[in-house]
């Protein structure tokens, strides 16, 4: 992948891993993720799945989060997130150029082995600001709570000049040895740190933040 800005890898490695917590739903989730210290807060924007929020709904949240906190919708297809207006949107398929330039992308790739990795991350986006690594899984696009592959993991990773975020399956119990392991840019995690499909356990959500951390 060509024309995304170098040095990210190591930066990855030297600094302090980020931490996304997806699936908001409500502000009280939000609010606690960010006094946990989240750096970005995901917000579903795929229609019949339980933790889908409207635009309305991300806009109620999303103007009483503070400055520096960084919103993100996730979509199916990229022009998905229009209606929102978000300032970055996480995708899987789709066209970016119906999307301003001002908006952040941050693909998402599910590799079932390390030989998919070159032609998965050779599809990012040039103005892509990172690329999120999910477990595969045949049919959800993500939230099922499946482990992804470290190993694939770490070597998309090397292979990568953007940063990698790290989602799938990640728990308070496993995020630490992922980070480790891994050394992503970012972890994200949903399902790991519910109480139930679209509402956090705010213990879970601050244990998990303090594993990385």
């Amino acid at each position: 992948m060509t024309g995304v800005k170098p040095g990210w890898q190591l930066r990855a490695i030297v600094t302090m891993t980020l931490v996304k917590i997806c699936s908001i739903t409500n502000i009280a989730d939000a609010l606690s993720a960010v006094d946990a210290g989240a750096d970005y807060l995901g917000f579903i924007g795929v229609p019949n799945t339980p933790r889908y929020v409207t635009p309305a709904q991300y806009h109620a949240i999303a103007n009483e989060l503070p400055t520096g906190v960084k919103p993100v919708v996730v979509v199916r297809d990229v022009a998905d997130a229009v209606p929102y207006g978000a300032p970055i949107i996480q995708y899987y398929s789709g066209d970016t150029a119906v999307v301003p330039t001002s908006v952040e992308l941050l693909p998402v790739i599910r590799p079932q082995s390390v030989d998919d990795l070159p032609q998965l991350l050779a599809g990012a986006p040039t103005r892509a600001i990172g690329v999120v690594v999910d477990a595969y899984h045949p049919t959800k696009l993500g939230g099922a709570g499946v482990v992804t592959d470290w190993n694939i993991a770490a070597e998309a990773v090397r292979l990568s000049s953007a940063p990698i975020f790290l989602a799938g399956g990640l728990t308070p119990d496993n995020v630490a040895a992922a980070v480790a392991a891994v050394h992503p840019f970012a972890v994200d995690v949903s399902s790991g740190v519910e109480k139930s499909p679209g509402f956090k356990d705010h213990d879970k959500v601050v244990a998990f933040v303090v594993a990385v951390k």
